[in-house]
């Protein structure tokens, strides 16, 4: 699996620079070519082979306990019940989510960004191993919030609602991404100050526990929240949080990115009219990660996962901030080789803590 991801990336990563020159044939097939390569690779990985594999196996053949089968979505569990009256695996799941989220991933880029290659090339290095291959019910309601931003910036709110709603019957933390309709087309001045303090305030609340959520009442899930603090309490949410955030370099790469979005937020926007909304979706992103975190850190985890797909649209505009453009994309590139290699590392130290 390792070898294949390392040639699907090498080879968008190689299509990157030269996708100027490929006529609009050329790009369609080697488009459709690496989607066809990624929804294999997806879906056809062993169990074990990534991190909550084995999870997803035990959910597919109803082995879960009652509480976590109440959690789960009812379109995993129409999916399932489909599946299994063939008496199909569980790659049968992987394979359906994979056919279902990669898609509408890739149609979404052609519409967010003049540079698809390029696009795909940083979705590779990371959200594609961390949403496809491991939240595959989340990975479907990323990728139709990507189209809801697309919608959301062309000022066709209904379109954007129905994105959204559908991606919670995929994933209910998709709730959260109604928070969009908050966001605005343009960022006037005094809301870049907010947006530039969001971080450093973020970080004070992250490392002194801050925990907001006795704040909410109980019958606006105020009990739920509850909930995630009492398995925090018992040590029992440490082992489902995953990397936490000071030793995960990828959220500082997004960190950085985010200033510098922010400090050429004009001259992006003139070539990425996206970039604006990206912004302020990648600043909750950082809310969610940093004030969840007091009460439960795999929940502001997931939460900022879900947000920072939003990311992709600024990598990809970072490159209009260089002249000329090729240098941009050469810097984006070895960014994307680190973050590539930097997510084989996190995951195969997820395996490892696993096993």
């Amino acid at each position: 699996m390792v070898i294949a991801l390392v040639l699907l990336f090498a080879t968008t990563l190689s299509l990157s620079f030269i996708e100027d020159r490929l006529s609009e044939r050329d790009k369609k097939v080697l488009y459709a070519i690496l989607g066809f390569a990624m929804i294999l690779i997806a879906g056809l990985r062993e169990v074990g082979s990534t991190p909550d594999s084995e999870d997803y196996e035990l959910m597919y053949y109803g082995k879960t306990n009652k509480i976590l089968e109440a959690a789960t979505e009812p379109s995993f569990a129409l999916i399932s019940s489909f599946l299994n009256s063939f008496s199909l695996g569980v790659n049968a799941l992987f394979l359906t989510y994979a056919l279902i989220s990669i898609p509408i991933h890739l149609s979404a880029f052609t519409r967010l960004s003049k540079l698809p290659f390029l696009t795909l090339t940083i979705y590779i290095s990371y959200y594609f191993m961390m949403h496809d291959m491991v939240q595959i019910r989340c990975s479907v309601a990323a990728a139709l919030f990507l189209w809801a931003i697309y919608f959301h910036t062309e000022r066709k709110e209904k379109q954007a609602l129905v994105c959204i709603l559908t991606g919670i019957f995929f994933h209910y933390s998709a709730t959260v991404g109604l928070l969009l309709f908050l966001t605005k087309s343009n960022i006037p001045k005094w809301q870049t100050y907010i947006l530039y303090l969001i971080v450093p305030i973020g970080l004070i609340a992250y490392f002194t526990n801050l925990d907001i959520s006795y704040l909410v009442p109980d019958e606006f899930g105020g009990a739920k929240l509850a909930s995630y603090r009492n398995l925090k309490d018992k040590g029992i949410e440490d082992l489902q949080a995953g990397i936490r955030f000071e030793r995960n370099p990828l959220i500082w790469m997004n960190i950085i990115l985010y200033y510098c979005c922010i400090y050429f937020k004009d001259s992006l926007t003139k070539c990425c009219k996206y970039v604006p909304v990206a912004i302020q979706v990648q600043a909750l992103a950082f809310c969610f990660l940093f004030f969840i975190k007091g009460f439960s850190m795999v929940v502001g985890n997931r939460l900022n996962d879900y947000f920072s797909i939003a990311s992709i649209i600024l990598w990809t505009a970072s490159v209009y901030a260089f002249y000329p453009q090729i240098a941009g994309k050469i810097i984006s590139n070895i960014i994307s080789s680190a973050r590539f290699v930097a997510s084989i590392l996190i995951y195969a130290l997820s395996l490892l803590t696993l096993t």
